[in-house]
């Protein structure tokens, strides 16, 4: 069980959920298991981690069926018997946290401590394999989803939260990004979110946001979304993809 007292003290204001010390305890999802340990789930995880590798690519190649979505618009429909949610990679020095949200109800842990010795900012304490996954369970009829990821909150109490929609961000800019994948075999469908981690506009000033999306990186089993229409005009930072987890090795700044 993990104490509210970690999400309290948040710098914004506007949540749309109520997290406050004294409301109860939330639980992180039980049965982990990876995303690996098939075969055909090291395929997966293959795919959804080379997806992660392509720099300055909106992920739209027609042969891996990836389009883009609406961060906002996820939901659970009934079309799998559970939400499974596995850690693909990330390329952050902070110690993030990811949370979900269920049709607007009090948050729930997911991972406690997104690190790895394995990802592309390894960290040598790091706790996560590349995907280690659990499961949310079934919902009860349409059920709207969140994903909430939390800045360094494992280290720090007041780090901010970031959510699909952008007007409760603390900076108002966009920090998820969300495309959906066809998995023919198995006739499932996955959502892979990226998440940026840093606060503000794009800046080469240090500690700046570099609007890369892959600060936490996870594919998701049993959602679905509203799709990107090719003439919608996107905001600026919706054009940054994710980029090479692989190449922030040799980056020498970190968060």
């Amino acid at each position: 069980m993990i104490p509210l007292s970690i999400l309290t003290n948040l710098k914004q204001a506007t949540l749309p959920v109520v997290i406050a010390a004294g409301v109860g305890l939330l639980s992180t999802p039980a049965n982990a298991f990876s995303l690996r340990d098939t075969e055909h789930g090291e395929s997966l995880f293959q795919v959804f981690n080379s997806l992660v590798s392509i720099e300055s690519f909106r992920l739209v190649d027609e042969e891996l069926s990836v389009r883009e979505l609406r961060a906002e618009s996820l939901r659970w429909t009934g079309g799998s018997e559970s939400v499974d949610v596995f850690f693909i990679n990330e390329g952050a020095g902070f110690r993030n946290q990811l949370f979900f949200t269920a049709n607007g109800n009090e948050p729930q842990m997911i991972f406690s401590d997104i690190s790895s010795q394995e990802s592309g900012l390894p960290e040598f304490d790091g706790t996560m394999a590349l995907g280690d996954g659990t499961s949310l369970g079934g919902f009860a009829g349409d059920t709207s989803l969140d994903f909430l990821l939390k800045a360094n909150g494992l280290l720090d109490p007041n780090g901010y939260i970031y959510g699909a929609n952008t007007a409760l961000n603390p900076d108002n800019l966009q920090h998820v990004i969300a495309y959906e994948y066809f998995d023919e075999v198995m006739s499932e469908s996955w959502v892979v979110l990226g998440f940026e981690d840093l606060y503000g506009e794009y800046s080469t000033e240090e500690g700046g946001s570099d609007r890369d999306f892959n600060d936490v990186v996870v594919a998701i089993k049993g959602l679905t979304g509203d799709r990107v229409e090719t003439e919608d005009v996107p905001e600026p930072s919706t054009m940054l993809s994710l980029m090479v987890v692989s190449g922030l090795m040799g980056m020498t700044r970190r968060r």
